[in-house]
């Protein structure tokens, strides 16, 4: 019953190891627990029932037989109201047949449920597909079609198993592939599904009483697999992961074909004195562990060392333990012919020939079984096929007769029946053609129209935003001219008309007056078109602009960090008009004792970067402010991009980036 059990087991975990023994790290038991208690507690029997089958390979996996039993016969107790769940029992169940051993059972249930689950589109059902042909793909390889097992893995279990966005299962399946790979010294090949399958199980983060093991065992094979391709870097970092893990658990299992990788890794590299330590410690572990396949790994390399060591003797021992405890003719013909060549370094003659030859007759003895296991099959094969022929020949004469009086008649009216449903097909094809030309045709127009309207709305908006922006500019000119000049002049007007009279300014003061309003005159022009920007350029303009601005609670520090800068008057205007909205507020409400204005450019973009240290202010409730309005619609002109970051009392930013067309640019 035990060795039925491990069958069993090995076809329960196939898709998590590459050997039939069961890896551990931590402590399984506590986490099945949590799940059991889950099931006991839940009132929903689809929840339940599902649970319950879970539960039947988990105990199964720590090997207690008789709650695994007990869970899978609950789980079909409850099953009966669920679609599902029905079809799902159907794999759930089928290890009954290997218990019996009834594997062409266990085949036959495997494909029963793959077609049953199809029709589902749930993650649980590709899961539990992907398992399944993982499954069946390692009964087609106990028949020697490896071949077919890899084709079942690449064209449908792994496509399946990442739509069920199983990570480890996905990951279990791409090593299984390079697993195979690697059997057929394919390393290159393989180091690829092992690179997918070392992404796909870090990513994994669904929690599993196998998840650790297989992420361990997946960086071991990697690592393996590096060493044979010489790529002693990247082997040193994936053994160095797995390793952080590992030494926290001295005691497991898989420390076994830890060491052995570890111990390759010195090896091919000559380091031997560390690659019999790494040896050493495997051994010990796989002993502990009574894991005779791991041993017998180990044991190999560790006799390659000592054979390059000179140290013959021991390399000796090793061949002999490995004779004694393989079961394997095909292992034991090599061992023979290293034992020829451990004798021959010893000069022991005789024990080189004596073993030299027990390889030979071992050789062709094989050569020999095969070559007549294959004129017996090619036989075989022969008078099945001859047979097959003789009665297909007899049933072809036997029914040529009746078909030749109704062929005939079949074939005219399967020819007219043809000639219609062609026609008709054609005739179909082409109105559809024709229709759907048309439709496309229109839908095109209508697309385009919609852009055209919507580019002709956009530009609406951004005239409209600026003519509003220009009529709030106009309303603040008159508001100057009104309340500083008119003010000015109309004072000036008044001490001209007293001039003569007691009380009447002298000539000094009224040139004073005089220069006041000359001096506003020239403020409110600059406004409207600073000089400095006709006649000079921009950076002189704002040059000019942040000069003026700044007083002795304020200063404006510039900088213009472009070497030659050729936009048009229109783009410089704009640019100027945005610059001095964002100081006027700044200097307004921000309270501040430091501003920064700086202008770069990169080719096409033009960036203005506008930074104070002041009091700062809440940017969501400030969007519908005049001030902000004009800055975001001058943006929007040159297609502009516009940023505002505020923190309280620490300050203000505003970023902005406006676009200049290339042909500007050159202009």
């Amino acid at each position: 019953m035990k060795k039925i059990y491990q069958f069993l087991l090995f076809f329960l975990f196939s898709t998590l190891s590459h050997s039939q023994v069961i890896l551990s790290l931590d402590d399984d038991r506590v986490y099945i627990d949590s799940i059991a208690r889950i099931t006991k507690n839940t009132h929903s029997d689809s929840i339940k029932s599902l649970y319950s089958f879970r539960l039947s390979k988990l105990y199964l996996m720590i090997q207690d037989a008789n709650k695994s039993k007990e869970y899978l016969k609950e789980a079909n107790r409850l099953k009966t109201k669920f679609p599902f769940l029905k079809d799902a029992s159907i794999y759930y169940n089928s290890y009954s047949f290997l218990e019996k051993g009834d594997v062409d059972g266990f085949e036959k249930s495997l494909l029963e449920a793959n077609a049953k689950l199809k029709k589902y589109n749930n993650t649980e059902a590709y899961r539990l597909r992907a398992i399944v042909l993982q499954n069946y793909g390692i009964m087609q390889q106990r028949k020697n079609n490896e071949k077919g097992y890899m084709k079942l893995l690449v064209n449908e279990a792994i496509p399946i198993a990442k739509k069920s966005q199983d990570y480890e299962l996905v990951s279990g399946l791409y090593k299984a592939v390079a697993i195979i790979l690697m059997n057929n010294n394919e390393r290159q090949k393989a180091s690829e599904y092992l690179n997918e399958a070392q992404d796909y199980i870090e990513k994994a983060t669904k929690r599993s009483p196998t998840l650790v093991e297989s992420k361990m065992e997946t960086y071991i094979i990697n690592a393996e697999n590096l060493v044979e391709l010489k790529h002693f870097y990247d082997a040193k970092k994936v053994l160095d992961k797995a390793y952080s893990k590992l030494e926290k658990f001295p005691e497991s299992n898989l420390n076994d074909s830890y060491f052995y990788s570890e111990g390759i890794y010195y090896a091919k590299q000559n380091k031997f004195s560390e690659a019999l330590k790494s040896f050493e410690k495997g051994i010990k572990s796989a002993e502990k562990h009574q894991n005779l396949i791991a041993l017998n790994r180990l044991k190999f390399p560790e006799y390659e060392v000592y054979f390059k060591l000179k140290n013959y003797g021991k390399a000796k021992d090793n061949l002999e333990y490995l004779l004694k405890n393989t079961p394997f003719v095909v292992d034991k013909k090599n061992y023979y012919n290293e034992l020829s060549k451990v004798y021959n370094a010893l000069k022991d003659y005789d024990k080189a020939y004596f073993y030299s030859n027990k390889y030979s007759v071992i050789n062709d003895s094989l050569n020999d079984t095969k070559f007549k296991s294959e004129i017996v099959e090619l036989e075989a094969k022969y008078k099945k096929a001859e047979n097959e022929k003789k009665i297909t020949l007899l049933q072809s004469q036997n029914e040529k007769a009746a078909l030749l009086v109704n062929n005939n008649r079949l074939n005219s009216v399967l020819f007219a029946v043809l000639s219609i449903l062609l026609f008709l097909i054609v005739l179909f094809l082409w109105i559809l053609n024709k229709n759907q030309k048309k439709l496309s045709f229109q839908k095109e127009i209508n697309h385009q129209q919609e852009l055209t309207a919507l580019e002709n709305q956009q530009k609406l908006s951004v005239s409209n935003a600026l003519v509003e922006g220009e009529e709030v500019e106009r309303r603040r000119i008159a508001r100057d001219l009104h309340d500083g000049l008119g003010s000015m002049l109309s004072g000036l007007k008044i001490h001209l008309k007293l001039a003569g009279k007691e009380n009447a300014l002298s000539t000094a003061e009224v040139g004073v007056l005089l220069d006041d309003s000359i001096r506003e005159l020239r403020n409110i022009s600059q406004n409207l078109m600073p000089e400095s920007l006709l006649k000079l350029s921009l950076e002189y303009a704002l040059r000019d602009l942040c000069m003026a601005n700044s007083n002795v609670k304020t200063s404006i520090e510039f900088q213009y960090l472009i070497k030659e800068s050729h936009l048009p008057k229109n783009y410089e205007i704009v640019i100027y008009r945005i610059i001095q909205e964002l100081l006027n507020n700044a200097l307004k409400y921000a309270n501040a004792s430091q501003i920064l204005v700086s202008c770069s450019q990169n080719k096409e973009t033009f960036f203005i970067t506008v930074e104070d240290n002041g009091i700062g202010f809440n940017v969501s409730e400030s969007k519908s402010g005049m001030g902000l309005k004009n800055i975001k619609n001058r943006v929007g002109f040159l297609n502009g991009k516009l940023e505002i970051e505020s923190v309280e009392n620490k300050g203000t930013s505003v970023y902005i980036e406006l676009k200049v067309k290339n042909e500007i640019l050159n202009g």
